[in-house]
Order: C-alpha cells, then sequence, then structure tokens
C-alpha cells in the first residue's frame, strides 16, 4: 500500500496537526474576504465534505498505521474516538466563526456536512488499508 506507507506516521501526524490548523485559520477569515454562498448543498458544503474527509484520513493514519495495527477493536476504539473528536471539532469550528467579530456565522448545515465528510475519510481509510484479502488458493 504505497500510498499511506511513503511517509512515516510522524509525517502523518505532523500533516494531520497542520491540516487541523489550517481548518481553524480557514474558519477566521473574515466573511468580507468570501464570496456570497447560496443556501444548502453549496460550494460551501463540498468544502466542509471535503475538509473533514481529509481530517479523518490523515488522523486515522496518524493514529493507525497499516503496518503497525491488525484490524482488531482497538482499530475500530480509535476510529469511534476520532469521529467523536472530530465531530466535536467541527461543531467547535462553527461555534469559532459564530463568537468571533469577523461577521461569519456558525452553519449547523455546515457542521453536518463535516461530520459526513469526517464519517467518509474515517470509513474509506479502514476500507482501504483494513479490508480483508480476497481468498485466493496459492499457486503451488
Amino acid at each position: 500500500m504505497p500510498l499511506f506507507s511513503s511517509l512515516s506516521t510522524v509525517h502523518y501526524r505532523w500533516m494531520a496537526l497542520l491540516w487541523s490548523v489550517g481548518i481553524l485559520a480557514a474558519c477566521s477569515i473574515p466573511a468580507s474576504s468570501l464570496s456570497p454562498i447560496g443556501p444548502a448543498l453549496s460550494y460551501d458544503k463540498v468544502a466542509h465534505f471535503g475538509l473533514f474527509a481529509i481530517f479523518g484520513v490523515l488522523w486515522m493514519r496518524a493514529l493507525c498505521p497499516p503496518e503497525t495495527v491488525p484490524l482488531d477493536s482497538r482499530v475500530w476504539q480509535l476510529g469511534g474516538r476520532l469521529l467523536l473528536l472530530g465531530g466535536l471539532f467541527g461543531i467547535g469550528t462553527e461555534v469559532y466563526q459564530h463568537v468571533l467579530p469577523i461577521r461569519r456565522l456558525g452553519d449547523p448545515f455546515d457542521a453536518l456536512a463535516d461530520g459526513i465528510g469526517l464519517v467518509a475519510g474515517v470509513s474509506l481509510y479502514s476500507l482501504y488499508v483494513y479490508r480483508k484479502p480476497a481468498s485466493s488458493p496459492d499457486p503451488e
């Protein structure tokens, strides 16, 4: 699995941390600097989904390296904790935007898009790395 094993776990931890800080930085951009966004399923919701899907993949790789963690209850516990803490982070970013004097409002639909993206990222990483290999007869 060269996609996730080409960098070390330390690199992924740094990338996950920097991605998290980047999300906070993006939430700190004043409303006057942003283009107007329409309601419901707009580019804004897709951006929230994508940001948190990548957040989920990076943190799962940082916490559950494919070369050291077998498929067991520990992986599911870490994934569950990441979903809980990442969900709180997503809600927290909306509250953060609402309380800052930058003329942005917290949006529950943004938090929902964050949560869906997080679930997608955690699930995709888990399926990609920890899928069971297909049973095939040994060529002997």
